[in-house]
């Protein structure tokens, strides 16, 4: 089948047991009910069987695809990864036996009104390494897939157009990526923006410690405390002018030295955002909800990642730990329901978060 996928999608492997933060870490893989009593009956080694058996438990609610998990350890990782990293399933039975998130990660595929698209998720180290190599803007091709779409998304001719149209303005390289991120706002009528670097960003710290405080017990916690300790932030919810003068010159340091260590940093977070653009069918992630929700979500995702990033590697210069630490980062944006999250934050805290894009994305 006929899919379009980003230039890199062949290039893709699997780090397996070299994956610093393997995908089988610190998630409940949930599985189907064909899957589960699949796996409840394969012939196998005793080994493998009471791993199996350990591992496979029911869902809260099971459904038809959502029927049971493959849980963790007290480690947090799934039982059935070996010591050397790699999966006991797959190297006894090979691939046909795993289930089909295990096979596809970090991959997703949607068939659209007019053409099928293929794409990799920024929440795999692999992926974030590919990205990093690519200067130029990246490019979709179409690519002959033997696989079936997981979902259907119906977009019309001209929704898929604005999808395309959403992408080539973020990779405008005649324009700052701040600036980019305005037209875009501009482009799908979310607001009238400036291209006008704000003279301050009090709102947008403030906005974002709220956020950093909502994943303070998330799998992300270590880098919002990180952050909160770094600008003396721990359970303050407003900031006072003399606080936020600290914060502003503790945060220009910061941004200094990853300017040091990641001269092409606009180039990264481009590629970053493009890639998940494409990964969600930017603007319409949740189908046809609103656009301007998709817009402020993207910013904010941006604008979080910036923030915690400056503050993550300011005494850091190993690419290593950038893409731990953004692949950690997206594995809470791009799976779970990071746009619905920011939706309901920041309308119950009365925020007007349009008005601030510009000091969002000027972090």
């Amino acid at each position: 089948m006929k899919y379009l996928v980003p230039e890199y999608y062949d290039q893709f492997k699997c780090k397996c047991g070299e994956c610093r933060h393997s995908c089988c870490d610190g998630w409940p893989i949930r599985i189907s009910m064909k899957e589960y009593y699949h796996l409840l009956g394969i012939r196998c080694s005793d080994s493998l069987r009471r791993k199996l058996d350990c591992a496979l438990n029911l869902c809260h609610e099971p459904g038809k695809e959502g029927y049971a998990q493959l849980s963790a350890n007290w480690l947090g990782l799934c039982m059935l990864q070996r010591d050397d990293g790699l999966c006991a399933l797959q190297m006894e039975l090979g691939d046909s036996l795993l289930p089909q998130v295990c096979k596809l990660y970090p991959r997703s595929s949607k068939q659209l009104t007019t053409i099928n698209q293929g794409a990799c998720s920024n929440s795999c180290e692999g992926v974030i390494e590919l990205l990093m190599q690519f200067i130029d803007p990246l490019k979709f091709e179409e690519r002959d897939l033997l696989i079936t779409p997981e979902f259907k998304l119906n977009l019309t001719a001209k929704e898929q157009e604005t999808c395309k149209e959403s992408i080539l303005i973020m990779q405008n390289r005649n324009y700052s990526l701040p600036d980019r991120f305005l037209l875009l706002g501009n482009h799908l009528n979310a607001k009238d923006f400036y291209s006008e670097i704000p003279s301050n960003r009090n709102q947008a710290f403030l906005i974002l410690n709220v956020l950093n405080q909502y994943f303070i017990n998330s799998s992300i916690s270590e880098y919002c405390l990180l952050t909160q300790e770094y600008f003396n932030l721990e359970g303050k919810k407003l900031l006072h002018e003399a606080e936020i003068s600290i914060i502003y010159s503790k945060y220009q340091l910061a941004k200094k030295h990853l300017e040091v260590i990641l001269p092409d940093w606009q180039t990264l977070f481009e590629q970053l955002v493009v890639n998940h653009m494409f990964y969600n069918s930017f603007p319409y992630i949740d189908n046809h909800n609103r656009i301007v929700d998709s817009y402020l979500s993207l910013t904010l995702m941006y604008s979080f990642l910036r923030f915690n990033l400056l503050v993550f590697m300011a005494n850091k210069t190993d690419s290593k730990d950038l893409v731990d630490f953004l692949s950690a980062i997206f594995r809470i944006i791009e799976h779970s329901n990071f746009k619905s999250i920011i939706a309901g934050l920041f309308k119950s805290n009365d925020f007007h978060i349009l008005n601030c894009v510009p000091q969002l994305v000027y972090i």
